[in-house]
């Protein structure tokens, strides 16, 4: 006789496999139009962003290095937007003008994508205003150049989005695997930048009043729940405060080092004068964070409005959560901007568009079926009536590196930027006229390293012989690279050893090139008299 178990799981092994094709066809041609302008932006306009060329330049160190090995993904920045982008710089091809950066970037925006879609099919409203809605947010001005431009800020948005579906998905079912799966997310969203150190908290938050509500008499309940979900949160930070204990000395050589946001907010006061009066001032601080957050993505603000109100009069309390997620990234970087630990760029505050989408979806939720058609139609015409004051946003911020302003200029003109002329004349210096090893500090020579596409011929901080060959350069190192102590200057371990170097240079070197930030040492003895520092 058949038992009625074998019979089930034989019928469940017959079940057809359905594939999602609306989802996956969303998710390429999402890809395909980030790819598209990734490679508009390379190629085309000549679009290189200083943090897109570090991590891509440490990707390349991994494994074409002087000294390959997996400690040159560095210490200071949050390593996965540089580990996503190791199986792609295996590849030649993918390592021309750093392309690898900007293809796991336009990955992460389309799958960004993906997520939204899965938050608006809760909503059960016409495929063409689904679509619609998708259309503009991938047309928003910082959607679509910061999912094709190399930096981490898509990678993050994608992890906070995910932990924001999982937690929303595990409200509605409380099914231990969303809980998880959030966990997982917000983990992997520490590891693209550690601004999710404070969705982790808001979640955790959220996550045991509820529970409370749920099983209030129950209080084990809800202590496990936080435990299922913060357990790997808080895995992945302390083996990441391990890693910096055990290679670099110290637990928090990320948040503390020389390289840190800590360790360079110095010379960018110096460099970005407005940021002082906000240091140790709250309401200043807000402030800025509210500004910048409604120029970006002025809908933000007024939408977050109407979703506290409809959650508190529905009693839908899951959806003040997500407002607490949403906020949480505008959040830390308007405390970093009060606690003076960080400059003020645009992109710190994009977060606003991506989860002002998901709050769309929850207004849209909160109302009855009959509104949601005509409350769709509105938030479209709103939402793309935004993306002309996020380009505004975009034109009006010029801050050093970021290049915001003159991409937008460079894409309505067709024109080509000119940016790091300096450095790609000097890489090319050093390929086509020079042999042997270039020693140099990263910290501001990535630049340098990058445009020249031969890590190995570099040796940098990374290296073990580095301090040992910069206090004894002569017959281990052929060149030697410094720049102006001014500003990020006064970072640079090369300059701190020879201070006098860029400006008087010395008898056991010779002035092989110079630019106005540059200037190339050919390495012809012993240094001198003057002493490392001195």
């Amino acid at each position: 006789m058949i038992s009625t178990t074998n019979v089930r799981q034989e019928n469940k092994s017959k079940r057809p496999i359905v594939i999602d094709w609306e989802f996956w066809i969303v998710g390429l041609i999402s890809f395909i139009i980030f790819v598209a302008v990734a490679y508009y932006l390379v190629f085309g306009l000549n679009v290189f962003l200083t943090d897109s060329m570090a991590r891509t330049r440490s990707a390349w160190q991994v494994f074409f290095s002087s000294e390959p090995k997996m400690a040159n993904i560095g210490f200071v920045w949050a390593p996965l937007p540089t580990i996503l982008q190791l199986p792609l710089v295996l590849i030649p091809q993918l390592r021309v003008n750093g392309i690898s950066g900007n293809l796991v970037t336009a990955f992460c925006g389309a799958v960004s994508v993906q997520v939204l879609l899965l938050f608006l099919r809760q909503v059960k409203i016409p495929r063409v205003l689904t679509y619609l809605l998708l259309l503009v947010y991938i047309m928003n001005p910082m959607i679509l150049f910061y999912s094709a431009n190399g930096m981490s800020e898509m990678v993050l948005e994608l992890f906070v989005m995910l932990t924001t579906y999982f937690y929303l998905r595990w409200n509605q079912t409380h099914n231990w695997v969303y809980l998880s799966s959030c966990g997982i997310a917000t983990s992997l969203a520490f590891l693209s930048r550690y601004d999710a150190s404070f969705v982790a908290v808001a979640i955790t938050i959220f996550i045991g009043i509820d529970a409370i509500i749920y099983m209030h008499k129950n209080f084990s309940y809800a202590e496990s729940i936080i435990l299922l979900y913060a357990t790997p949160v808080a895995y992945v930070v302390i083996l990441w405060v391990l890693l910096n204990w055990l290679i670099m000395g110290d637990p928090l050589y990320f948040a503390r080092s020389a390289y840190s946001n800590a360790g360079q907010i110095g010379y960018q006061l110096a460099l970005i004068p407005d940021l002082l009066p906000l240091k140790k001032n709250l309401l200043a601080s807000l402030a800025v964070g509210l500004r910048e957050t409604a120029s970006i993505f002025p809908f933000f603000i007024f939408v977050t409005i109407w979703l506290i109100i409809l959650s508190v009069v529905k009693r839908k309390w899951v959806w003040l959560g997500v407002l607490a997620i949403s906020w949480s990234l505008i959040l830390f970087s308007t405390s970093n901007l009060f606690l003076g630990q960080s400059a003020l760029f645009i992109r710190y505050f994009i977060s606003a568009i991506p989860m002002g989408m998901v709050m769309i979806a929850g207004v849209l939720s909160l109302h009855s079926p009959k509104w949601r058609i005509p409350l769709a139609s509105f938030f479209l015409v709103l939402v793309a009536g935004s993306a002309y004051f996020t380009g505004e946003s975009m034109l009006t911020h010029t801050e050093w590196g970021q290049w915001n302003d003159q991409v937008v200029h460079a894409v309505l003109t067709n024109t080509p930027l000119n940016s790091w002329k300096e450095e790609q004349a000097l890489a090319k210096y050093i390929n086509e006229k020079t042999t042997g090893f270039v020693m140099v500090d990263d910290f501001q020579g990535y630049r340098v390293i990058f445009f020249s596409g031969k890590p190995s011929r570099f040796l940098t901080p990374s290296d073990s012989t580095f301090k040992t060959y910069l206090s004894d350069p002569y017959n281990h190192v052929n060149y030697i690279l410094t720049s102006s102590s001014q500003l990020e200057g006064e970072l640079n371990q090369v300059n701190n050893a020879y201070p006098y170097l860029f400006t008087k240079g010395g008898d056991w070197v010779k002035l092989e090139y110079e630019d106005s930030t540059w200037k190339l040492f050919k390495v012809i003895g012993q240094p001198g008299t003057i002493s490392l520092g001195g």
